[in-house]
């Protein structure tokens, strides 16, 4: 009889969000088909920070996992080089048949160290193509485009979640052969009913009001700030709910006290959100930068209409018009389309039906993870 392939997964924070999904969701489907399974990852992002939910979700289904003390968000170079160092121990200890990186620096990290182990089969998740943060210097644009080049080159094959990356890393350089789409897919979600939902997320908000929603990592991508401004030139008797943690909580805190909507904003903190959509009007996500957002897949299922960023990835979920509303995310284009969803009840129920049964028909959680295991088990590789 033979063993079973044994997968390390290894991730840089344990906060929960989409990346974080991917691989809990990846993990608990390997463990259920026979694999054996280890995941590494690091803290909630900061030096020096604790483990987050995504450890609390894994010792519950009792899935091994290593903490990475040295994985920070931000780039350090102390740290970095510690950090690839505890990789190199994990994966010298675990000798996985399998090494499974997601998000950029373990993607980097992960990649470069399991190459040095000879590990036989590595495979690198892309959320999203960190060469989009256009915000940053050129400079840092440059390295990071050759860092993802570099990571996808030592990756046997690399997965893009969205149809826009995948085009675009499939022309880089002497990577066509390397690069695979599978898009996230979602399992389904035991929601709240409405009433219910809104008397356990948020009983101080007027519950007869309407309710604005939104869930992410308060961090400058997320751009939370653009939504938060959009409330000030609507009617008080509307809502905005952000549920989420993060770096940019102060600064949102100040702004929302700058433009007096502390009867209006409600920062909920970080929440097992998803069975709680139905408690939402509309949902809305104005980042910046996303690949193929899992807030988005469960915003679907729970049939929310979504106002969303006009972003490429976004575009392989909702189409603008009939599942959804993709605006450029400034809070005057972001207000406008609230105004619009807000006014018409029907309109919202449509979009909201719409989304649903698109999310039902093209983002299954099973398609998603055999795909996956198909490339675990696939005899081609490129060298």
């Amino acid at each position: 009889m033979s063993k079973p392939l044994k997968i390390l997964y290894i991730i840089t924070k344990s906060n929960l969000g989409g990346a974080q999904k991917y691989v809990f969701e990846l993990a608990c489907k390997a463990k259920e088909n026979g694999y054996e399974v280890t995941v590494a990852c690091g803290g909630t992002g900061a030096a020096g920070a604790t483990t987050g939910p995504l450890v609390t979700k894994l010792s519950e289904q009792k899935i091994p996992f290593i903490v990475v003390k040295n994985f920070v968000r931000n780039m350090s170079f102390v740290s970095d080089i510690l950090a690839f160092f505890e990789v190199w121990k994990i994966i010298r200890k675990v000798k996985p048949d399998v090494l499974h990186v997601s998000s950029s620096k373990a993607g980097g990290i992960g990649a470069l160290a399991g190459r040095l182990s000879l590990v036989p089969r590595i495979i690198f998740t892309s959320h999203g193509l960190t060469t989009d943060e256009t915000w940053r210097p050129r400079w840092q644009q440059f390295l990071i485009y050759l860092g993802t080049w570099i990571t996808i080159r030592l990756s046997h094959f690399s997965i893009m979640i969205s149809t826009d990356t995948f085009k675009r890393a499939s022309q880089m350089p002497g990577l066509l052969s390397r690069v695979r789409l599978i898009k996230n897919g979602v399992a389904p979600i035991k929601f709240f009913e409405r009433g219910e939902a809104r008397a356990k997320l948020a009983p101080h908000v007027p519950q007869k009001s309407l309710w604005i929603g939104g869930i992410g990592e308060l961090h400058p991508n997320k751009n939370w700030s653009a939504a938060i401004i959009s409330m000030s030139t609507l009617s008080p008797k509307n809502h905005l709910l952000i549920i989420g943690e993060g770096e940019e909580k102060l600064k949102l805190e100040e702004l929302i006290a700058q433009h007096n909507l502390s009867e209006q904003v409600h920062l909920l903190g970080y929440i097992n959100a998803a069975q709680y959509l139905k408690a939402f009007d509309i949902f809305i996500l104005p980042s910046k930068k996303e690949g193929l957002p899992y807030v988005l897949l469960e915003a679907g299922l729970a049939g929310v209409a979504t106002i969303a960023s006009d972003l490429p990835g976004n575009h392989d979920i909702i189409e603008s018009g009939q599942s959804g509303l993709l605006v450029k995310p400034t809070p005057q284009l972001i207000s406008t389309s609230l105004e619009i969803l807000l006014r018409d009840e029907g309109m919202r129920r449509n979009l909201g039906s719409n989304l649903k049964q698109n999310t039902e028909t093209n983002f299954s959680l099973e398609k998603m993870c055999q795909q996956t295991f198909d490339l675990y088990q696939s005899r081609t590789l490129s060298d």
